[in-house]
């Protein structure tokens, strides 16, 4: 007979069995997880915890270039499944914290944290009706790659409500030339051949910037925006 407690199969119980430390940034703050959840989630982490490498054995990953902050929201995330605390709102978070927790898990290869923060990202602008400032901006396309979602989803976004933000024209000393002929170019050929003078329900759409494995479920275009409140041109 399966063992199970509380209905849940003795798998997922082996989840919390054992423990892994993280130490984050310069100033090396100590984050203890469980290494069934990192390895859940995370193909990176399922590789450093359970391969041949030193950490496997340690179970210490040190994660010097990433913030302290951005992975108290990833620890939160981890064990809730959620972003956002009960008393968070969209408005509340900021748009350079989602950026960072989008990096992470696009470094990470944690595409359902990636997801969530895409689903946010659409729900803050709908209700704020803006998009990230320059610094953020800079982040964007300075710690994704190209063909990342985040980025599809920003540019896109721009080009339909009209607006060319500061920072496609004005980069600072030392952003690639190929990055920034790269967003003019798309930017403006989006503007010209295909904003249009229409709604655009960035929530209906929100699958098309998500990261999905071949043969998973699509997100449901019924499925209602929490902010019930269409981007517009």
């Amino acid at each position: 007979m399966e063992d199970k407690t509380e209905g849940q199969p003795i798998e997922r119980r082996k989840l919390f069995n054992d423990w892994a430390t993280l130490v984050v940034g310069q100033e090396k703050k100590v984050f203890q997880m469980h290494k069934g959840l990192l390895c859940s989630v995370s193909p990176y982490f399922k590789a450093a915890l359970e391969g041949d490498f030193k950490e496997a054995q340690e179970k210490v990953i040190e994660l010097t270039e990433d913030d302290s902050k951005t992975m108290e929201y990833f620890q939160f995330w981890l064990y809730a499944q959620s972003i956002l605390d009960k008393e968070e709102t969209v408005s509340s978070i900021e748009w350079d914290l989602l950026v960072e927790l989008y990096v992470l898990g696009e470094a990470r290869m944690i595409a359902t944290l990636q997801n969530q923060v895409i689903d946010l990202m659409i729900r803050k602008a709908t209700k704020e009706n803006a998009l990230p400032n320059n610094e953020t901006m800079y982040d964007i396309f300075g710690k994704t790659c190209p063909g990342s979602p985040l980025r599809k989803f920003i540019v896109e976004c721009s080009a339909r409500l009209c607006v060319i933000p500061d920072w496609t024209w004005d980069f600072v000393d030392g952003a690639e030339k190929s990055q920034r002929d790269f967003l003019k170019d798309l930017v403006l050929e989006m503007y010209i051949d295909r904003a249009k003078k229409q709604e655009q329900d960035f929530w209906k759409i929100r699958c098309s910037y998500h990261t999905h494995a071949e043969g998973d479920a699509r997100c449901s275009k019924d499925t209602p925006n929490p902010e019930k409140v269409l981007l517009r041109n």
